[in-house]
């Protein structure tokens, strides 16, 4: 007579010796899957194998994403706010939110009856207070050219060059001075894209962004009693070099100068890279002192899409995050914040990384939840080999001994998938869980045994434009 676990074994004996089999072959079936995709798609491209050493740290992690943008996104006759979009912020230590339009969105500056120029920031500061409320401090784009003071409109010149002066020195008393007692650290940056709005030129012509830039900075820096603050530019439309060489060789060596900052829009993350590299050439052997680089806008393309409101953008937020991470960026900001309410439908491709009120609660989009992955990459890095082509990484050690690598798969098809290893060498012998979080919502979680030396393996399998946030605790 057979036990029942005989008679179990006798009649499933197939199933189960396909599954030993399999279980046997995974270390090869992954390695000849990631060959069929590449013989299918006919793509090229250096696999990633990513192994992270947890023995060594190689400086602290720089969150140089704790920085967001916002335009002037709103309705026709009403007020703009951020209120909506302040736990979000909150949630993921949002450090700098950048808004621009000051004086022409926000009613900031008018005439009186002696012809003096008069200041209302009702309105600014409301949307101040939804910034510092998220527990962010402004970072002001000084634009655009108020009515009363300026030669025709908004992007032109001022008639008085000293009342351009008077505004912009108002504006820093008011907020690194007066404003609940000063607020520390603000950034101030002289104008928004002058190459596209307002046509200004890093030469000497009639709307010489070297005169704009001059005339701030000098009121900037004569407000006495203001808290430490920044101030800098040009803000231009992308990195140009003719810009480099019109801030630094044509302004008079007493202007102040805190920071460089342009925009770039690109599916390349390369092209970010290749603009960071060149500022620090060109920029260096021009300053006295280190100065801040910052991306003060960014995104796939400055046009808006469905793409905004899908994975893709997401994936390549990531990308450019971590390709700059080593570099001299001090901070990139996606545009933006929250999508505009002009849009048909929740949905309608704005840039936002949250959606608008105007439709509902608030939504997070792929975007937003990017940065809820960045969010949680504190402390020290740990060194990496293994990136590959499409598939780079970043891997951190936080305070209480927590390891994390965050993964991404960006190409700029948006098509490419991949199988890799990854593998966690040098942990301490021990049982630790190991939760993997993925950017398309699924979370996985085991609990694994270390002993004897042997590194800590995954395989991780990443669909078109996933990522992934490993996080690895020991029990």
């Amino acid at each position: 007579m057979q036990t029942p676990s005989k008679q179990y074994l006798k009649k499933h004996w197939r199933p189960l010796a396909l599954v030993v089999l399999l279980l046997v072959t995974l270390p090869l079936s992954l390695p000849l899957a990631q060959h069929a995709w590449e013989w299918v798609t006919g793509a090229s491209y250096q696999a990633a194998a990513i192994v992270v050493d947890t023995s060594h740290q190689n400086g602290p992690v720089r969150p140089i994403w704790m920085g967001v943008a916002q335009g002037f996104e709103k309705k026709e006759g009403e007020d703009f706010r951020l209120t909506a979009t302040v736990p979000y912020m909150r949630a993921v230590g949002v450090k700098y939110v950048r808004i621009d339009h000051l004086y022409d969105g926000y009613g900031v500056v008018s005439r009186g009856a002696d012809g003096r120029l008069t200041y209302n920031w009702t309105k600014l500061d409301a949307m101040v207070s939804d910034i510092v409320s998220a527990g962010a401090t402004p970072y002001f784009s000084l634009s655009y050219m108020p009515d009363v003071i300026s030669h025709s409109d908004i992007l032109d010149y001022p008639n008085n060059w000293g009342e351009w002066g008077q505004v912009v020195g108002a504006t820093v008393a008011h907020y690194s001075r007066d404003y609940r007692g000063g607020l520390p650290n603000v950034i101030y940056e002289v104008w928004n894209e002058p190459d596209l709005f307002g046509g200004w030129k890093a030469s000497y012509t009639d709307k010489n962004y070297q005169q704009l830039y001059s005339v701030a900075s000098n009121a900037a820096v004569s407000v006495r009693g203001a808290k430490p603050f920044q101030i800098g530019g040009p803000a231009t439309t992308g990195f140009y070099t003719s810009w480099v060489d019109g801030f630094y060789n044509k302004l008079d060596s007493t202007v102040r100068i805190d920071f460089f900052s342009w925009h770039r829009y690109s599916t390349d993350v390369q092209q970010f890279v290749s603009d960071v590299q060149q500022a620090q050439q060109l920029i260096a052997p021009k300053i006295s002192k280190a100065q801040s680089i910052y991306i003060s806008e960014s995104g796939v393309s400055s046009d808006k899409g469905s793409q905004y409101d899908g994975r893709w953008a997401a994936a390549h937020y990531l990308a450019v995050n971590l390709a700059l991470e080593n570099s001299v960026a001090d901070m990139v900001m996606p545009f933006e914040v929250m999508d505009d309410a002009n849009g048909q439908g929740q949905f309608h491709g704005g840039w936002g990384m949250l959606t608008n009120p105007a439709y509902g609660a608030v939504v997070p989009k792929p975007r937003y939840r990017a940065m809820q992955l960045l969010s949680q990459m504190t402390g020290m890095q740990l060194p990496h080999v293994g990136d590959g082509t499409y598939v780079t990484a970043l891997a951190a050690r936080d305070p209480s001994g927590v390891v994390r690598v965050l993964a991404v798969n960006y190409d700029p098809s948006g098509t490419h998938q991949e199988i890799f290893p990854l593998a966690l060498a040098n942990l301490a012998d021990g049982v630790y869980t190991v939760q993997e979080q993925y950017l398309s919502g699924r979370t996985v979680s085991n609990d694994i045994s270390i002993s004897s030396g042997v590194a800590l393996q995954r395989q991780i399998v990443l669909t078109p434009s996933d990522a992934v946030l490993v996080t690895v605790t020991k029990r």
